[in-house]
């Protein structure tokens, strides 16, 4: 089971199927895209079944028999993807309880350093690297997904190599929203220990050695040279930093909202290409956008009550605030939870560390989960 339990986890977390679709041709990703799901079948068949994800579930009727009312595009298209999902939802969700933090660290891992071999043999004029995630800012919620993740380890020496290597991998997307993130998680670690203040140092010198990797294959990114001048206290171009606003984005859809918020626009509508040409790069407004009120505010409490359990439970395991608070603010700049498979299997992960965490205060003598 363990290798058939690797094997979704490497296709899923490691985005294989969309990297090869990308980088080596479109019959070998969707071969990998359909075994992906035949091995999360079989893995549920073999397993010992438990509770299934409700809340998953429940957010995945609704969203999609809601918006179906109003989709206008190929049937067969639509119920593919339908199926596809639940197939995540309940049989990816056998195979995410079984998966330790150490487990989910090291694959992490893996995702993180491919943007490093990004970076190094792939330089790209854009000047901001992905790596197996091909967009920038879903390898930035990666790295902040790791270095979330890193707090929750007992292991010292893994949690310091993890927070390295999440931060200069994530500092070479560029992201903004990563940056955002690491500055709040790292405030919030202070609460764990005073001492986590020295987190900002090794900030500092992991910055050190973005500028030295800038010297030998130069990161041609304007704002990697807006950062650079910053730090050089040159002038800087504050209408460059601002730019690609996504608050501009999101404004082109509000009225498309407002018109129809029982049903929505159906499926796509904010998916590009539908009411817009643009996406709308926020996962509650397509949600809303796409399918209405009732859908939204189910999903929009999934992610409230992982925020108010992370709270709860901070105390024992911070990693769960810290990573629900990287999940929730990245899909305010992203559309794709329901056909990012990766994003939907580290919801669920975060759901049942929940559960776990919550068994574990109230009955300390059991082993709940290995480590």
């Amino acid at each position: 089971m363990k290798i058939l339990k690797y094997s979704i986890l490497a296709l899923i977390l490691l985005n294989l199927p969309a990297a090869t679709l990308k980088f080596g041709g479109g019959g070998v990703g969707s071969l990998l895209s359909y075994f992906s799901l035949v091995l999360m079948l079989l893995y549920f068949i073999l397993s010992k079944k438990g509770k299934a994800n409700v809340w998953m579930i429940v957010i995945g009727l609704s969203y999609y028999l809601i918006s179906a009312f109003q989709y206008t595009g190929d049937f067969r298209f639509f119920v593919t993807l339908f199926l596809k999902f639940f197939i995540v939802a309940i049989c990816g969700y056998e195979v995410i309880k079984d998966t330790s933090k150490k487990e989910l660290f090291y694959f992490l891992i893996i995702g993180a350093l491919s943007i490093l071999m990004h970076t190094l043999f792939f330089t790209s004029d854009y000047g901001r690297y992905s790596g197996f995630y091909i967009n920038p800012n879903v390898g930035g919620f990666i790295c902040i997904t790791g270095y979330g993740l890193s707090y929750g380890l007992k292991n010292k020496k893994m949690k310091l190599i993890g927070q390295f290597l999440f931060t200069l991998m994530g500092l070479l997307t560029f992201s903004r929203t990563f940056i955002a993130l690491w500055l709040l998680i790292n405030l919030l670690s202070i609460f764990i220990n005073i001492k986590n203040i020295k987190i900002f140092v090794l900030g500092a010198v992991i910055l050190s050695t973005l500028f030295i990797i800038d010297e030998f294959i130069g990161l041609n990114n304007p704002r990697f040279q807006q950062l650079k001048a910053l730090v050089t206290n040159e002038q800087v171009d504050r209408n460059q930093i601002s730019e690609d606003s996504r608050t501009e984005t999101w404004a082109r859809f509000y009225d498309y909202i407002l018109e129809k918020p029982i049903v929505g626009n159906g499926y796509g509508a904010f998916q590009g290409g539908g009411v817009h040409r643009l996406g709308s790069h926020n996962t509650y407004l397509l949600v809303i956008g796409e399918s209405g009120i009732v859908p939204f505010l189910i999903f929009t409490c999934l992610f409230l009550y992982l925020l108010i359990k992370g709270i709860a439970l901070f105390s024992v395991a911070p990693n769960i605030l810290m990573q629900a608070i990287g999940i929730s603010v990245f899909l305010l700049a992203n559309h794709n939870f329901f056909n990012f498979y990766y994003i939907t299997f580290l919801t669920m992960w975060l759901q049942y560390q929940v559960i776990l965490n919550e068994k574990k205060i109230h009955q300390p003598e059991k082993n709940l989960q290995p480590t």
